[in-house]
């Protein structure tokens, strides 16, 4: 399948004009909680949907450090011939960042001229988002709103799938979600915002869903919510292919170095990357064992898909109350992560890559105000 860049990529550069997406860099990856598929089963969904699917690793730019002193300083046994996430931590994210192995990792990167980059999917909140847009699809009134106001409704969405899932999980099964199909899209949207009515009046939820209940109205109308029918039925997400390739178009000029997984192999030969019409390819698999820079992605991305479930799993209050509670190798630690993500979003924004509601970001802006206390 040939895959056209020039397009892609001019509209992301649009979208993020400050990032500087024709750097030459080297691009090194490996990836945590690839699900392979997201679908609804009659019950519940086929997989929990807390931990994000996280892809990304270590940035460089030809500065590459000695890794002696600090492979030696990990004491691993005799018969371990590579580094991975599980040699420096485990448990969850708080668990992790007790691990004076882990804060030699984050020194060590931080420290170097070395950088990470990362994308991170929310699983549910991707696989909601599309009822929104169809609906402002048909409001020309919502389309002049623009992306801050659909943003908005994305998440109050988001968060009342999250409280309603059982409820959502039924309704995606019935209507065979999301491929509505034409004679069924009035009584789709009648149950859905049936679903509203215990959460509208709140002032947490009335603006968002209050709005989007107006908006799908207009849908319902017309008969058409255009971006979820003519899918496949009970398919929310069939792959990550597009994840993989977002980074490819988008540091065009860039190397790029996966781990040899027969996955991810097979998802990239799908396609043939063109630009202008013309066929080019620049990425590679090597073998982990023999590069320490995708060894060191698999610990980066750990960490990173560990953080996030932490965020999609607890309030504000709850992660308030977690870091009061930090010992002073926790406090070192998230300070050192934090720092790593700030270090590479300050050498580039195009490096880090989040798709999720305004909620979880919030949850993310308050640990790295939290944080900055412990950083000082």
């Amino acid at each position: 399948m040939k895959f056209e860049i020039n397009e892609l990529r001019e509209t992301t550069k649009l979208m993020a004009p400050f990032a500087d997406f024709d750097l030459e860099r080297t691009f090194y990856y490996d990836e945590t909680n690839n699900i392979g598929k997201f679908y609804v089963k009659e019950t519940d969904f086929n997989t929990a949907f807390d931990s994000n699917f996280i892809l990304g690793g270590i940035v460089s730019n030809g500065n590459i450090p000695d890794f002696t002193d600090f492979i030696k300083g990990l004491n691993l046994q005799p018969n371990v011939n590579e580094i991975k996430f599980k040699h420096i931590a485990n448990g969850d994210f708080t668990y992790c960042i007790k691990s004076r192995k882990l804060k030699s990792f984050l020194e060590l990167i931080l420290n170097s001229k070395l950088s990470v980059h990362y994308s991170s999917l929310n699983i549910l909140y991707f696989s909601i988002v599309d009822i929104v847009d169809s609906a402002i699809a048909n409001s020309e009134i919502s389309l002049k709103l623009g992306q801050p106001f659909a943003m908005r409704l994305k998440n109050d969405l988001y968060k009342l799938s999250r409280l309603e899932k059982d409820s959502i999980v039924d309704l995606f099964y019935y209507y065979q979600y999301p491929n509505i199909k034409k004679e069924k899209v009035a009584n789709f949207i009648s149950d859905l915002t049936n679903l509203f009515q215990e959460y509208e009046n709140s002032a947490e939820f009335h603006f968002g869903l209050t709005s989007l209940k107006q908006i799908l109205r207009e849908s319902e109308k017309s008969g058409s919510l255009p971006f979820i029918m003519d899918e496949t039925d009970y398919i929310l997400l069939k792959d990550f292919s597009h994840f993989y390739l977002r980074p490819l178009y988008v540091f065009r000029n860039s190397e790029h170095i996966f781990d040899n997984e027969d996955t991810i192999k097979a998802t990239l030969e799908n396609y043939e990357l063109t630009e202008n019409g013309t066929i080019f390819k620049h990425y590679e698999f090597k073998d982990s064992k023999e590069d320490i820079l995708i060894q060191l992605s698999d610990v980066f991305v750990g960490i990173v898909g560990k953080f996030f479930n932490f965020i999609n799993t607890s309030t504000i209050e709850q992660i308030d109350d977690t870091l009061k509670t930090f010992s002073e190798i926790q406090k070192e630690n998230l300070c050192l992560y934090l720092n790593l993500i700030t270090k590479a979003n300050n050498e580039n924004i195009g490096f880090i890559h989040n798709t999720m509601s305004i909620s979880e970001m919030e949850k993310l802006s308050f640990v790295f105000k939290k944080g900055e206390k412990y950083c000082s």
